[in-house]
């Protein structure tokens, strides 16, 4: 991936993309400690204080981490990262994972930030390629992405193993550098 500088802050229409602080831990616990939301991005919630410190720390040394805030509150939404996409090989790429606090779904603010991450990645990190994956069976994740305009790439089985053994099949999409600047996809990725 492309560095960029630490203090990187990404703005949306009603959000602010920026680096995570040990003094978040409010509003890293409305989604890091929620089973459901975790679960289904594959990730343990976190139990215990020290969980907590701990998972807080590392998003706050990860340059590609950023908390999701209201521009109007400040308040914390949730988590967007960059990460390896680990289904390319030496490509230009990148990845995003995501988590959203419950209590703001179904408010446009994950798709709102994923656009956010997308232009930056093609506009500032000036990559080729912007994947991103979700189990098979989450609809919400899968209209999150479809909405942000990502294209639909096909399934790849028994693709995650969570730290609990159970093994998912991802869905699997992207969006190509080409299909960004024309906002066009091609004819041979639409009928995939």
């Amino acid at each position: 991936m492309n560095l960029f500088s630490c203090g990187t802050v990404i703005e949306t229409e009603r959000l602010l993309l920026r680096r995570w602080s040990m003094q978040d831990m409010p509003g890293f616990l409305l989604f890091a400690a929620d089973p459901e939301i975790m679960m289904a991005a594959g990730s343990k919630p976190v139990l215990s204080p020290e969980e907590a410190r701990a998972e807080l720390r590392r998003a706050s040394e990860d340059p590609y981490a950023f908390a999701i805030t209201l521009k109007s509150t400040g308040e914390i939404v949730g988590k967007i990262k960059y990460q390896n996409d680990v289904g390319r090989y030496q490509v230009n790429g990148v990845s995003i994972g995501y988590e959203l606090a419950r209590r703001y779904w179904h408010c446009g603010y994950m798709t709102e930030a994923l656009r956010g991450m997308v232009r930056h990645a093609f506009d500032v990190m000036r990559v080729d390629v912007v994947g991103i994956r979700h189990f098979v069976g989450n609809e919400r994740s899968r209209r999150v992405i479809e909405r942000a305009g990502f294209v639909f790439e096909g399934v790849v089985p028994q693709a995650f193993r969570r730290f609990d053994g159970k093994v998912f099949d991802d869905a699997s999409y992207s969006i190509l550098r080409e299909e960004y600047e024309t906002g066009h996809v091609s004819a041979s990725r639409r009928t995939l």
